[in-house]
């Protein structure tokens, strides 16, 4: 870029000093022929060319014209584009004297100065002043700039395609000009859909869009699996094309839009089937509670209850920046009767008296327990944290709804909890235990939900990355052979709310989260999104696993059996034996843990107590 822009400088520089000596010329020119005066010999020796190109770069530089932005002039780049002029033309017209011995006429000068003044804002300007006349000149004959066309590449030459093309014109303010189609089916090659030639596989992509100049392509297979969908985006010159995808067909077979790629569409999860009557009348006109309502989890759980039409909804938690925000999206968008129907309530699940308050004051009829210390490395670093938020706020949320009637309470739990290897997971083990063991007699049904990572959550790796690449790179991968689970945050909370649903009581659900996504190709895959190319424009580094970090995460136990529910995204386990003993196992580990806490010892120890596969 540097080097670009003193390129430019020395072209303007020349251009400049051209404009110097044409203006000077000029102004000799009519001299001599208006008033018979004879100045142009001055101008044919080497000396005197010299001094005017000198006198020009000297002056143009010293004040500062070739750092304006004449894209945008303002006041100050005019006056210092005239203040250059002036003295370039004041010091060829004094070394005009110091050469003939007298000094010329001043006409000659104020002639050469207007000349140049003229020239070098010519050349500054003309983009901006001509963009100006034709704006005035469409606006006044009310005719529209005509604007070039999106050259696209299609893929796809099935229904979808033909659809695309018969309304291509819907698409957008800019005219769409379809050049071209690619198609995996070998016997469509050759042949022609609505006059635009099919030339082959997507293998032909790079170069189709380096032979017909593409801007855009446009993928036209709604079914489309996202390892074909992947090899498009990694087969598309960067910095070139913008990948676009169909959003969907109405009923007439006419398009809707398009849209960008996103990362779940990389990921490729078929979207997800709920049994909407059944969790409309579990959930219809009841007071719901969601602790740790205002996070990223939390937060789509809050913002799909409000879609099932609950009767109240009660958002707990300890950022009142999160939970007020929230609020107000809801009010936006619902208007002022969302106001009767939300409350949000500041507090920690730790404060005992807290939760008897808020639990007292509005008596919910379900609990979703979502509030926990989610990152693996920062609790690694503060265990006594991570016990008191995770494994103590659980079970003083359950008792208190234990004691205050609550028909079900539901624990978010992570795929981080089997086979622990950091705190954080270890944790939210125990808070599995300390929620299935208080499940027995009583009105309170207690349950868990088990699932691994969501996209674009506050804790996941995605918004990191997007970060990173940002600012230019480094894009930070711990192992090139790291695998991770991955789904859609609403997709998440709606299968959270449906095995909520179909619970009753003692039960671990687990969502299934699909194919593992190597991270790796997460952020390779991302910086393409971007238009830029993996390893030459952002880097990508290896910074090793974090402390309690896994190559691989796991969603069971060995000793845990997996039943299937009605809905194929979720499954049901069988409860270890240590997780289905009554009141006294939870309260067992409490009362251990906050010996050890107390006494300022290493609750890893004690940890390891109740959950032996926990390995540090």
């Amino acid at each position: 870029m540097k080097t670009q822009s003193l390129v430019n400088t020395v072209l303007m520089i020349a251009l400049d000093c051209l404009f110097c000596w044409l203006s000077w010329m000029g102004s000799i020119f009519a001299f001599t022929h208006l008033f018979k005066d004879d100045y142009s010999l001055i101008f044919v020796t080497n000396s005197q060319v010299y001094v005017l190109i000198i006198a020009c770069a000297v002056w143009y530089l010293a004040t500062g014209v070739y750092k304006s932005l004449w894209q945008h002039p303002g006041i100050g780049s005019v006056l210092r584009l005239t203040l250059a002029v002036f003295l370039t033309s004041f010091s060829v017209y004094v070394s005009l004297r110091l050469r003939l011995g007298y000094w010329s006429n001043p006409g000659l000068g104020v002639m050469a100065f207007y000349f140049l003044l003229t020239m070098s804002f010519s050349v500054r300007l003309y983009k901006r002043v001509t963009q100006t006349v034709i704006q005035y000149y469409s606006r006044f004959f009310n005719k529209e700039i005509p604007q070039e066309p999106i050259r696209t590449l299609l893929v796809g030459a099935g229904e979808s395609a033909s659809a695309f093309l018969l309304n291509s014109s819907q698409h957008g303010a800019r005219p769409r000009k379809v050049l071209g189609i690619v198609d995996n089916d070998a016997r469509k090659h050759g042949y022609s859909l609505h006059g635009v030639y099919i030339f082959g596989d997507d293998g032909s992509i790079p170069g189709l869009c380096k032979r017909l100049d593409i801007d855009e392509i446009v993928v036209a297979v709604p079914t489309m699996k996202n390892e074909d969908l992947r090899r498009i985006v990694r087969l598309t010159p960067t910095n070139r094309c913008r990948v676009r995808v169909i959003a969907g067909l109405s009923t007439d077979k006419s398009w809707e839009k398009l849209r960008d790629i996103n990362i779940g569409d990389l990921l490729g999860r078929p979207e997800t089937t709920l049994n909407l009557a059944g969790i409309g009348g579990w959930i219809k006109d009841k007071v719901i509670l969601v602790t740790g309502g205002g996070g990223s989890i939390g937060g789509e759980l809050c913002r799909q209850l409000i879609k099932f039409g609950v009767g109240k909804l009660v958002i707990f938690d300890i950022s009142e920046n999160n939970a007020y925000n929230l609020k107000a999206e809801f009010e936006a968008a619902f208007g002022r009767e969302m106001r009767e129907r939300i409350a949000v309530r500041i507090g920690s699940v730790q404060d005992e008296q807290r939760l008897e308050e808020v639990f007292g004051e509005f008596r919910p009829l379900v609990v979703f327990h979502a509030a926990a210390y989610k990152h693996v490395p920062l609790m690694e670093q503060c265990p006594r944290l991570a016990v008191e938020n995770n494994v103590f706020g659980t079970y003083r949320a359950a008792m208190c709804a234990r004691r205050h009637g609550v028909e079900r309470f539901v624990m978010i739990s992570t795929d981080k909890a089997v086979n622990p290897t950091n705190v954080m997971g270890a944790t939210k083990r125990l808070a599995e235990l300390i929620t299935l063991g208080l499940n027995g007699p009583g009105t309170t049904e207690f349950v868990c939900v088990r699932f691994g990572n969501v996209l674009d959550s506050n804790g996941s790796v995605i918004p990191l990355f997007k970060r990173q690449i940002e600012a230019g790179g480094p894009v930070t991968v711990t192992d090139p052979r790291i695998i991770r689970y991955f789904m859609t945050i609403s997709e998440a909370a709606r299968l959270v709310i449906e095995a909520a649903a179909m619970a009753a009581g003692g039960e671990i659900f687990i969502l299934d989260m699909g194919e593992p996504v190597r991270i790796m190709d997460l952020a390779e895959n991302l910086i393409r999104m971007a238009g830029l190319i993996p390893g030459a424009d952002v880097k990508i580094e290896i910074i090793g696993l974090r402390p309690g970090e896994k190559l691989y995460e796991e969603l069971l136990l060995n000793e845990e059996g997996l039943i299937k529910t009605l809905n194929d995204k979720i499954f049901v386990v069988k409860p270890l034996p240590a997780a289905s003993a009554e009141g006294a196992g939870a309260e067992e580990i409490t009362a251990c843990l906050e010996r050890a806490v107390a006494a300022g010892k290493d609750v890893r120890e004690a940890i390891k107590r109740f959950v032996p596969e926990y390995v540090y």
